[in-house]
């Protein structure tokens, strides 16, 4: 499974803060780099790497490590946004039995 880039979760990332509403200013996007720094932290990517092997040392396999920055920034989303309350509207006005055309059987 290929492995997802710093660069595709911080468009998710990105995209889920616009579409639930918050303001991108360069406040917001300092913000956000900044959970992302948190996030790369806590997941623990080691920078050293092996001697000639071009992997990094103590990480875990490439696919799991852009999954977990994911999970761990989206988890980092309510500490660092206020989201909007979203309002759910009413799915249908109430039905009444006039309402949908029957005639009233005497």
């Amino acid at each position: 499974m290929e492995d997802i880039s710093f660069q595709q979760v911080f468009s998710r990332v990105y995209s889920y803060l616009c579409e639930a509403g918050v303001e991108m200013n360069s406040t917001q996007c300092r913000q956000l780099l900044q959970l992302m720094d948190d996030a790369v932290g806590n997941i623990g990517i080691n920078p050293e790497q092996e001697e000639g092997s071009g992997k990094l040392s103590g990480t875990p396999p490439p696919d799991s490590r852009g999954r977990r920055l994911l999970e761990s920034a989206m988890n980092r989303v309510p500490e660092y946004f206020t989201l909007p309350e979203s309002h759910i509207a009413a799915p249908t006005p109430p039905l009444c039995r006039g309402s949908i055309g029957y005639r009233r059987h005497d």
